[in-house]
């Protein structure tokens, strides 16, 4: 018995409305005390939006390394691949420092991301992640609006079996 999968703009479209949410959250912490989880929204928004890109080709991934992959996806797409991809990269370099106290080596100071993270951290990341927000985003935008530009049909379902 086929299982039927969710069409891939539905997807690319929950993952849009997801990264939105984020970006915003991003947006209303930045310049406040909150610096790394400032970093930790923008960089949840950025990866969510890459997931969106992602589903409208197929592609449905857990990962949370998503910057090679979007490159080889979408090369042809953006004319800033390279920037779009040093962007996505640097946000996804922050991973669970931004959320977790790292305490492994006791060589080294508990890791305390709440205290750790600075100003300068955050408009960094807020920076970054408008670059590549605003270029998913209008190019989501403009896909999504438009039946006829899907980047790859949906594949049929799987057939039936007779009797089943």
């Amino acid at each position: 018995v086929g299982v039927a999968m969710h069409e891939a703009r539905e997807i690319a479209r929950a993952f849009l409305i997801e990264s939105e949410v984020d970006y915003r959250i991003s947006q209303l912490l930045s310049g406040t005390e909150y610096h790394s989880r400032t970093i930790y929204f923008v960089q949840q928004a950025v990866e969510k939006i890459v997931k969106a890109c992602l589903s409208l080709k197929n592609i449905r991934t857990v990962d949370h390394n998503l910057s090679a992959l979007f490159a080889a996806v979408y090369q042809e797409n953006f004319r800033n691949m390279d920037d779009l991809v040093r962007g996505i990269d640097s946000l996804e370099r922050h991973g669970a420092r931004v959320r977790f106290p790292l305490f492994q080596r006791p060589d080294l100071p508990i890791w305390i991301p709440s205290r750790s993270y600075t100003e300068g951290d955050a408009g960094r990341a807020m920076r970054t992640g408008e670059v590549v927000y605003g270029a998913l985003k209008a190019y989501l935008d403009q896909v999504l609006s438009d039946p006829g530009t899907a980047a790859q049909p949906s594949p049929p379902p799987p057939a039936r079996l007779p009797g089943r």
